[in-house]
């Protein structure tokens, strides 16, 4: 009976002995797929926890002013990496935040401007052809009249057209006709009610506007209608003649919210209306001293409003060459 039982004993040991060594070979030895162990960097065995964001936000700002359209993309690029732990999920959004030093990674900024710039419609109002000449005959200003602002005084100083009488001073305008006195030669000091009753005139040369760009312009053009009546009512049979106010240079008419040559051409458009051509006609020099884009040219002048001293004797030859 004792001899059994150890034979049993003998048994049982050799076959435990075998399961140790089957369940040593499945759970303790496992070989990879390439029959190698598996080592090297525990890094390595998360590589998939590594998370790689790349955003691309595009945004287009479009400004629309009277003469320039500016339109600027700016493109962020956010990129960045971050170690995801085992046990929580990370989200960055770049529309609100930016990467804090918790999250490794890096974010470029990058702006790109495009500026694309619309000439401005400067062409002036259209009027009907004006008879023009070689020249004035002899005496044809003497019975002249013109009345007008620093552009005028320009004239007056620097290329007075002989025979013409002015009323001109600096800052003039239609609100300011019956408080200002002259203040170029001839009427200095004078004041248009002085000036306008001093004889009839047979035409009467009116620039004014360019200091009342700012106002309402139905106000300005009653202001205009009165000055004409009250020219009619001192000389019944004077002609009048309506100067365009001058351009101003691209340096002015693209930084001026004011003084520009959009609110110019209109202003000038009201004033070219009024002409029947027959009691009253408009003149505009513009077209001898505009630029290729309808502005006066940088050439012709260094305060980007009135022209050198010199080309007062362009204009006031081009006047001589227009009669009516």
């Amino acid at each position: 009976m004792i001899s059994l039982k150890q034979s049993q004993k003998s048994v049982l040991s050799v076959i435990f002995l075998a399961l140790f060594f089957i369940t040593g070979r499945i759970f303790v030895w496992k070989p990879d797929e390439s029959g190698n162990l598996q080592q090297g960097n525990p890094q390595d065995q998360i590589a998939e926890l590594y998370e790689t964001t790349s955003q691309s936000q595009t945004t287009t700002t479009t400004t629309v002013t009277t003469t320039t359209v500016t339109t600027t993309t700016t493109t962020t690029a956010f990129s960045s990496f971050t170690l995801i732990p085992p046990d929580s999920v990370v989200t960055y959004n770049p529309d609100t935040v930016a990467p804090t030093d918790s999250l490794a990674g890096t974010t470029t900024l990058t702006t790109s401007t495009t500026t694309t710039t619309v000439p401005v419609t400067t062409t002036a109002a259209e009027t009907e052809p004006l008879q023009t000449e070689p020249a004035a005959p002899e005496g044809y200003f003497n019975d002249a009249l013109f009345i007008g602002d620093s552009r005028m005084v320009g004239i007056a100083s620097y290329s007075p057209i002989e025979g013409a009488t002015y009323f001109a001073t600096v800052g003039l305008g239609t609100y300011k006709i019956d408080t200002a006195t002259s203040e170029v030669p001839g009427t200095e000091g004078q004041t248009f009610a002085q000036v306008l009753g001093a004889k009839p005139y047979g035409k009467v040369y009116i620039m004014l506007g360019i200091n009342e760009l700012g106002m309402d312009f139905g106000v300005t053009m009653q202001n205009v209608d009165n000055l004409i009546a009250r020219i009619r009512t001192a000389s019944p049979d004077a002609k009048i003649i309506l100067m365009a106010n001058l351009h101003v240079a691209a340096g002015r008419h693209y930084s001026d919210a004011i003084v520009n040559n959009t609110k110019i051409n209109q202003f000038n458009a009201l004033l070219a209306a009024k002409a029947d051509n027959q009691t009253v006609w408009y003149l505009d020099v513009n077209p001898v001293f505009d630029d290729a884009d309808g502005c006066l040219d940088a050439q012709y002048t260094s305060d980007n409003t009135h022209p050198y001293a010199k080309y007062y004797i362009t204009w006031s030859e081009w006047l001589t060459h227009h009669v009516f």
